[in-house]
This record gives structure tokens, C-alpha cells and sequence, in this order.
């Protein structure tokens, strides 16, 4: 930490894995690239996943695919709403804004909402919904089978 002029405490970046140790480079270890300097984003954290047999086949996190399609409609809000000033609820314009590693997923069945807030968006891959909002909270659900119950009239 350093003191600043108005005598306020303020992060002085410290690299001790630098080329240079000491210099004030930002410095983060992780085992899996996450693309930018920043640890509090879990959908790009690596899966990682321990057998106790060297032949077994990697499991499939099915819920993944939902997840994705979800974080890539937040990134395509956040890049819509800093060049528009406003969120949609038309995803035909977010894949104007759509890019790697979130790109917007055609196979998804997409709902946006807008609210005063600002949006709640859902994307459903085959059995699991993710919900994602403005403020990037993400729940991933069981996906609703359809189903119609005839009421027998006496």
C-alpha cells in the first residue's frame, strides 16, 4: 500500500514474478487462462476433474453449454449498453456485440426481459436453464419438461 497526497490509502502493484521483481507490473497466478486480469469471473475458471482410473472418459459438465449461452448474452448486454446507453431484449442485436470466449449461442432457446433494473436473461440448452441478470448473478436450473394434464370433467 502506498499513502497518497490527500492521505488516502491506495494498492501499489508489487510484482515479485517479474522479469523485474519489485516493479509495478499486475501480477496474477492461475493454473487456467481466464483472458484478462481478473479472478472473480467462475465462467472462465478451468474444470478440473481427479479419476482413479487413467482409462476412464472425461465426464461432460452438461450444464456448461447452458451457462455459456447465458455469460455470452451478459457480455453482449455490457458491450451494448456502454456503445447504445440502454440493454435489449432483442438478441437479433446482441450478436452485433457477441465475441470470443462468449459468443452468442444460436442453439440456445433465449428470453430476455427487460426490468427497471435493467434485464433478466434465460437460455435453455436441452435439460438445464441458466438465468443471468445486469448485475451477472447466474443460476442454472433443470430445464421444465413441457407436459399437458386433461382434467376429466365428472
Amino acid at each position: 500500500m502506498e499513502v497518497t497526497e490527500d492521505g488516502k490509502y491506495e494498492k501499489k502493484p508489487c510484482c515479485q514474478s517479474c522479469a523485474t521483481p519489485g516493479s509495478s507490473a499486475e501480477d496474477n497466478w492461475v493454473w487456467s487462462k481466464q483472458g484478462e486480469v481478473a479472478m472473480h469471473l467462475p465462467e472462465r475458471w478451468g474444470i478440473l476433474q481427479f479419476e482413479t482410473q487413467a482409462d476412464k472418459e472425461v465426464k461432460y459438465y452438461e450444464e456448461w453449454d447452458a451457462r455459456c449461452a447465458a455469460m455470452a448474452i451478459y457480455y453482449a448486454q455490457k458491450a451494448h449498453l456502454k456503445e447504445e446507453g440502454k440493454y435489449t431484449a432483442n438478441i437479433e442485436a446482441l450478436k452485433h456485440y457477441s465475441k470470443q470466449p462468449f459468443p452468442i449461442c444460436n442453439e440456445a432457446d433465449v428470453v430476455i426481459s427487460l426490468t427497471e433494473e435493467g434485464y433478466e436473461a434465460s437460455a435453455t440448452i436441452e435439460s438445464h436453464t441458466s438465468t443471468v441478470n445486469q448485475e451477472r448473478y447466474l443460476a442454472v436450473s433443470k430445464a421444465h419438461q413441457k407436459c399437458t394434464t386433461a382434467i376429466a370433467e365428472s
